[in-house]
């Protein structure tokens, strides 16, 4: 009889029982593109449409825990604010070209060169900065080309009813901070050697829906934003917010040996 532990699984045993991230951005994809045309068709069918977006954060996060595994560092919040860089800019651009051709087939043109974009800046990473990740330029093209469709679904939204996104373009710093921080924060914030996807992502499920919310508040307030799609985006969020912190707080309890209050009163039960 022995008394040592069991080993930890290899990290390669562990990813193969994960969902393949491609298959995460492939939905992604699929929900952003049909989020895009329920907007064009109706604006106040805007909180469908931000269901649609959330699974473009779930995606991204996935690309960021994927690279962040083998040790980047600090670069978990650098990774992230890169790939939203790169999708935001693609969106930014491109709205200020817009026409009917252009608003018709947006999604796809940002998905695209999104993709592109991050998948020639992975592979340049592999090849030339030699950094031995595993699928490098395919996490990479996945966190750019989810940061762009979930932010041309916000401005969507928020431009929604006839507004020229142009002319919301003091929301961009806000609108590409919040997208970055929510694509790069629930690999942070579950960091630990018992990290694991399906917490991992069910935060990124979490965060997706809590920076919705402050999307359709910031909506609300802004003059030139219409109103009934902005209070769709705040309240589908807010419910799906209260929803998934309580599937993802039973998962922190499964996967935790004991929490303990430290805090005042003492004895608060958990």
């Amino acid at each position: 009889m022995t008394t040592e532990a069991p080993e930890a699984p290899a990290a390669e045993e562990v990813e193969a029982k994960e969902i393949p991230n491609i298959k995460l951005y492939i939905v992604a994809v699929i929900t952003g593109i049909i989020g895009y045309y329920i907007l064009l068709a109706n604006p106040n069918l805007a909180f469908i449409s931000v269901i649609l977006a959330w699974p473009a954060i779930v995606a991204g996060a996935g690309g960021v825990e994927h690279l962040c595994r083998y040790g980047l560092g600090t670069g978990t919040s650098s990774i992230g604010y890169w790939g939203t860089a790169v999708g935001g800019t693609v969106v930014f651009a491109t709205i200020f070209m817009s026409s009917q051709i252009f608003d018709l087939y947006s999604p796809f043109i940002v998905i695209i060169v999104g993709t592109i974009i991050g998948y020639v800046v992975g592979l340049c990473a592999e090849r030339i900065i030699k950094m031995k990740i595993p699928e490098q330029a395919q996490q990479s093209f996945i966190i750019t080309g989810s940061a762009a469709i979930f932010i041309l679904i916000v401005l969507e939204v928020l431009s929604s009813g006839g507004v020229a996104a142009t002319k919301l373009y003091y929301t961009f710093p806000v609108i590409y901070i919040g997208t970055a921080l929510v694509i790069l924060h629930p690999y942070n914030g579950s960091l630990g050697a018992g990290e694991n996807q399906p917490r991992t992502l069910l935060l990124a499920w979490c965060e997706a829906s809590l920076i919705t919310a402050l999307f359709g508040i910031i909506g609300l307030l802004l003059p030139d934003a219409p109103f009934i799609p902005a209070l769709g985006m705040l309240v589908i969020s807010l419910i799906g917010f209260a929803v998934f912190v309580r599937i993802w707080w039973k998962k922190v309890k499964e996967d935790t040996y004991e929490i303990v209050w430290t805090g005042y009163p003492a004895g608060v039960p958990h």
